[in-house]
């Protein structure tokens, strides 16, 4: 039986692609509506409410990066979107990001990487939470354990030393697990401030907490650079 709390808004004018990808989303057993204009699309939104975006950047009238502005400051701040495109150069890959996608994915689309990339964001949203409650002040994924009351982060039952400033960047990274996180973004959540921090001081807090939580695939995580960006929290299958 198809999911009926999962619906994907998804906006492609190739028909040979969208034919292929909405049989994808039928084998996963997600809902779906299918746009072909971005319009049609922001439209949609007006009565209707998405748990999930995935957009094309090349589309007639309008492209998906303008839709996904749009989309930002008129429609929906907090949509999940998942952007896709035959572009793979850094600074459109930044781009996408900066202007309020969640994440990226290089066309030709892989049907495996997709399910993936769509069930991190839905995790993000709240949809797939896997583990940990933060009603009780508690992230848990695999061997990691945060109390963030406490904190106290724990690998294995193991508790770790950590400043409270390596707690707060690791914690803010499995609590946005599949998600890219900017270095603003993180600076604004564990500092507080806007840019007066220089970047480097982020780079350096991630290493020290990939190294004192011994992140790693045989964790079964990983800590990916984004290029020009961020990081990203990535489960290792």
């Amino acid at each position: 039986m198809r999911d009926a709390g999962i619906k994907i808004a998804y906006l492609e004018d190739d028909l040979e692609q969208a034919k292929m990808v909405t049989t994808w989303f039928e084998e996963f057993d997600y809902q779906y509506e299918h746009f072909t204009q971005a319009q049609l699309l922001l439209n949609r939104l007006k009565d209707e409410k998405f748990d999930i975006a995935l957009l094309d950047w090349e589309l007639p009238e309008m492209s998906g990066l303008d839709a996904v502005k749009l989309i930002r400051s008129k429609y929906d701040q907090n949509l999940p979107i998942l952007f896709c495109s035959m572009r793979d150069n850094e600074n459109d890959v930044v781009q996408a990001l900066e202007v309020g996608a969640d994440d990226y994915m290089r066309k030709p689309l892989l049907r495996i990487e997709l399910k993936a990339r769509l069930n991190a964001l839905l995790r993000r949203a709240g949809g797939e939470r896997s583990g940990g409650d933060q009603s009780e002040g508690i992230i848990e994924h695999g061997p990691y354990r945060f109390d963030l009351k406490s904190k106290i982060a724990l690998v294995n039952g193991e508790a770790v030393d950590m400043t409270d400033k390596d707690f707060e960047v690791a914690s803010c990274l499995f609590d946005n697990i599949g998600r890219i996180l900017s270095r603003s973004f993180l600076l604004e959540t564990v500092w507080g401030i806007s840019s007066d921090l220089n970047t480097r001081t982020v780079d350096v807090h991630v290493s020290r907490v990939r190294k004192a939580l011994g992140i790693s695939p045989e964790s079964g995580y990983r800590v990916k650079t984004i290029y020009q960006h961020g990081y990203r929290l990535e489960r290792v299958e």
